[in-house]
């Protein structure tokens, strides 16, 4: 296994998000009575700091330029959705859950997709990278088609999701070495077998 050392700046940002998700989790599972619309805020700050450390790989010269460009435009699109609910809280509950859900599926789907593509990556590595996107699809697909779910449900479902990816950032970013290593590595093997 190859373990990346990070730069200090990759892994200061991946424990303040890793950080600042899991506490807006817990916020969020210990104050439901705060009403729908701040947890709905509140999750949003969450994704909007977990697209940032997606963005953040663009900085990260050990990856190839298609990797990083995955990244980067999961983290702009979750960011965006992220975003949008931060700016225009007035819209109906309902589709501020759905805009959070959004940028969960493709962060989710992002996860999935770079343990995937990186065939030559350590297996207990690209399974955590594949249960961390599944169980994040699984959590936006459940507002998707159990719109009827009460909100306040919804939220806390939502809530777990960001604890599970928090706890995975805070401790790639913790234990100051990552599974990027592997990431690099295969994505060089990826290119030398072409």
């Amino acid at each position: 296994m190859n373990l990346l050392k990070q730069p200090g700046w990759f892994r200061a940002l991946e424990i303040a998000t890793g950080l600042l998700s899991i506490v807006l989790g817990v916020l969020v599972l210990i104050f439901p009575s705060w009403g729908i619309s701040t947890l709905v805020i509140l999750l949003s700050f969450g994704i909007f700091f977990s697209a940032i450390r997606s963005i953040s790989l663009v900085g990260y010269s050990g990856l190839s330029k298609g990797l990083r460009a995955i990244s980067v435009i999961a983290g702009i699109i979750s960011l965006i959705f992220a975003a949008l609910v931060l700016v225009f809280p007035g819209f109906a509950v309902l589709t501020l859950l759905i805009l959070v859900s959004t940028a969960l599926l493709v962060y989710g789907v992002g996860r999935i997709f770079l343990a995937y593509t990186l065939k030559t990556m350590a297996s207990w590595i690209k399974g955590m990278m594949v249960v961390v996107g599944i169980v994040n699809v699984i959590l936006a697909l459940v507002v998707f088609v159990l719109p009827g779910l009460a909100v306040l449900t919804v939220a806390v479902i939502l809530a777990l999701a960001l604890l599970i990816s928090g706890a995975e950032i805070l401790v790639s970013g913790a234990i100051g070495r990552t599974w990027l290593g592997d990431l690099v590595e295969a994505a060089k093997d990826e290119l030398d077998a072409k």
